[in-house]
């Protein structure tokens, strides 16, 4: 009797299991994330951590010398650019570096997902920040960016797993770009939760990344709120729908809960129209 013939998402889930496919932060990564993500950061061990990192060093440098606060006069010293940049904008720098070595691939394929996914991470970041401030919930601002840079982490995890079953020359295993469209789509929210996990993330962010397409919400957890209102934006930009405009998002429950009007939405959007040209954390 022949064998039954192993479906892609049966491939996909068993690459998984072998863990083989878990993207991974590198030891002086892991340090750095640490201790930025403490509640009361030691800036002096992070400073310490970062002159490890040429990669963190020349961005810190560079963000602080950026066209966004220019006019404070150059700065060429981590400490001058700690203090320039503030606790939040620094983390959230360190963040966005420290997790952007995993979209890197050799695979052409998976690259050009990698970068769709990575331009949709930081919009997302850049959005729910810019609405938190928006909104006025200053004990969000520090979180916000961070959860909208990582909410869809599982589609990296995916893409991990794909490229691995790729690289084993399975000869069934040759999935167009709409069924990986729709894997990512269908799998990532569990695996992005079990990620985060993996990476000793805060539960706030890995929850984000389980419940951000969820049913069922939550109207208490606010910052996930933010997460799937900038989430909604970002893909309404990004969509090739012409027609497509935001009532969805206005009559939405979520910016219903976060009070976020039509003259809100609109504004978001174009803040992140604004922030393709003029990128503070670029």
């Amino acid at each position: 009797m022949p064998e039954k013939p192993v479906s892609i998402i049966d491939l996909i889930k068993q690459q998984i299991r072998k863990e083989e496919s878990l993207p991974v932060l590198n030891p002086k990564a892991t340090r750095v994330q640490a201790e930025a993500l403490k509640a009361e950061p030691d800036f002096a061990v992070l400073t310490r951590l970062i002159r490890m990192d040429p990669t963190l060093t020349t961005q810190i440098l560079k963000t602080a010398n950026s066209p966004f606060y220019k006019g404070l006069g150059d700065v060429d010293t981590l400490k001058d650019a700690v203090i320039r940049l503030g606790q939040n904008e620094m983390v959230n720098i360190i963040m966005k570096v420290v997790h952007q070595q995993n979209f890197k691939s050799k695979n052409t394929l998976i690259r050009k997902y990698q970068n769709k996914l990575w331009t949709h991470s930081v919009s997302c970041a850049i959005g729910s920040l810019w609405t938190a401030k928006y909104l006025s919930m200053t004990e969000l601002v520090p979180k916000a960016f961070i959860a909208g840079l990582l909410h869809d982490m599982g589609k990296l995890y995916l893409l991990t797993a794909i490229e691995k079953i790729l690289e084993s020359d399975t000869a069934q295993f040759k999935p167009p770009p709409q069924l990986i469209d729709k894997i990512l789509d269908n799998l990532h929210a569990a695996l992005g939760y079990n990620l985060l996990n993996k990476w000793h993330l805060p539960d706030p962010y890995r929850v984000i990344a389980r419940d951000h397409h969820s049913k069922e919400l939550d109207p208490s957890n606010l910052l996930l709120m933010i997460v799937r209102v900038s989430n909604a934006v970002c893909n309404k930009m990004q969509s090739k729908n012409e027609n497509m405009d935001i009532s969805g998002i206005v009559s939405s429950r979520e910016a219903d809960i976060l009070g976020m009007s039509e003259i809100g939405v609109a504004e978001l959007e174009i803040a992140l129209e604004d922030a393709r040209v003029n990128k503070p954390l670029n």
